[in-house]
């Protein structure tokens, strides 16, 4: 009897999870069923079908996305899956211009900043979304233009790949599962707890990603300090702003050009100001009545030699936690992120838990709420004067814990 009721119960926990991958499949399956962490990863394997990396393949990998999503759940699963690709086979990546940098293992970089459909289309976390939307949703006009964009992307890219062995296009837009390695979201269940794709504190993060220091790139140098008329072996504070007219508006405005003024007090300020070009992405931008030097960015290669070579690195954010404040740490740099109390309350700033899990290679993220400096023109000096500390050593020559 009790064989008879266990082989019973067995069948009934079999269905039951048939059921349940059934659903998954098709798009159908509760907001709750990703919360038990054992039931999690058997409906992403069953839902997912998990596929070995092949022989004499060329796999292209392609992020459509937010700057972010690439930096923490995407350029590092690319390393990771790197160290299982046979030696037969080759990785290109089409992407973003200047961010060869993080895609060290890769046999090729193309870039694609200046394709027009990618270009003016809008990232949306892992996707790109048609350039009237206003946000991301899965109504068949956004369901077509991703499989259009993704179609007009092979037949830009494929001509340019060197080569004829088999070839194997991975997009964000679609969550791609190989051994210990996600790739992108899937739209049906991406934002519901425990489901795979979320950067922000999410299970299975660090394990699906390989991170590692990104190393800046020397060769601007001579010609941002042309630009500049300054030698970057001067002590100098970075400063980098951030307002996206799309997505979260959080907390109170911070006024950036007074933060400018009274860092520049202290010592020499570098204001970079940064478009990538695409639609409604994030930028950057001071006029130079701030007393500061103005740097045009043209790619994350300057801006690389800006970060790396600055005493300070003092960012500002608006509306939500900006992808460039996570730049630093990921060279080894700190970085101060002057923002809205707000901001840094709000489950999309894990603050502490990407100091601890993700940058453990030198830099770390610094909350510096904008209320307590703003509260008169003292304390704003004052805070600053603080946050500067008069520490103002060589960072090529400090030597990071």
């Amino acid at each position: 009897m009790l064989r008879s009721l266990s082989a019973r119960g067995v069948r009934a926990t079999w269905s039951r999870f048939r059921t349940l991958a059934l659903a998954a499949r098709h798009g159908t399956l509760g907001r709750d069923a990703w919360a038990n962490p054992a039931q999690r990863d058997l409906l992403i394997r069953t839902t997912w079908p998990v596929k070995a990396p092949q022989p004499h393949t060329t796999y292209v990998f392609v992020f459509l996305g937010e700057f972010g999503y690439e930096l923490f759940n995407w350029q590092g699963v690319v390393r990771k899956f790197a160290a299982q690709l046979p030696g037969s086979s080759r990785i290109v990546i089409a992407g973003r211009r200047g961010l060869q940098a993080f895609y060290e293992t890769a046999d090729e970089y193309l870039e694609i900043s200046d394709f027009a459909p990618f270009r003016e289309s809008i990232a949306a976390a892992y996707w790109a979304i048609p350039p009237d939307a206003t946000a991301r949703d899965r109504s068949p006009e956004q369901l077509a233009f991703d499989e259009n964009l993704r179609a007009a992307i092979r037949a830009h890219v494929a001509p340019k790949l060197h080569g004829g062995s088999r070839v194997e296009f991975i997009f964000s837009t679609q969550l791609t599962a190989f051994p210990g390695c996600l790739f992108g979201a899937d739209r049906r269940y991406y934002g519901r707890p425990e489901h795979p794709g979320k950067i922000y504190g999410a299970p299975g993060l660090v394990e699906n990603n390989c991170y590692a220091k990104i190393a800046h790139d020397e060769s601007v140098r001579a010609d941002i300090e042309r630009t500049l008329g300054f030698d970057l072996d001067r002590p100098y504070a970075l400063v980098q702003t951030r307002r996206r007219a799309i997505g979260p508006q959080h907390g109170m405005t911070v006024e950036e050009e007074p933060i400018v003024r009274a860092l520049a007090a202290h010592l020499p300020v570098i204001v970079l100001s940064f478009d990538t070009g695409r639609a409604l992405d994030s930028a950057s931008a001071l006029g130079t009545e701030t007393g500061a030097m103005i740097f045009p960015g043209r790619s994350f290669r300057e801006q690389s030699c800006l970060i790396a070579h600055a005493a300070r690195c003092v960012f500002i954010t608006n509306g939500d936690l900006g992808s460039h404040t996570y730049l630093p740490p990921f060279l080894g740099r700190d970085v101060d992120i002057i923002a809205s109390r707000e901001i840094f309350q709000l489950p999309s700033a894990p603050i502490e838990f990407w100091n601890r899990h993700v940058f453990r290679f030198g830099g770390q993220m610094r909350a510096v709420p904008a209320e307590p400096l703003f509260a008169s023109a003292a304390s704003l000096c004052d805070g600053l004067a603080v946050l500067l500390g008069h520490d103002f050593h060589h960072p090529m020559h400090a030597t990071n814990p």
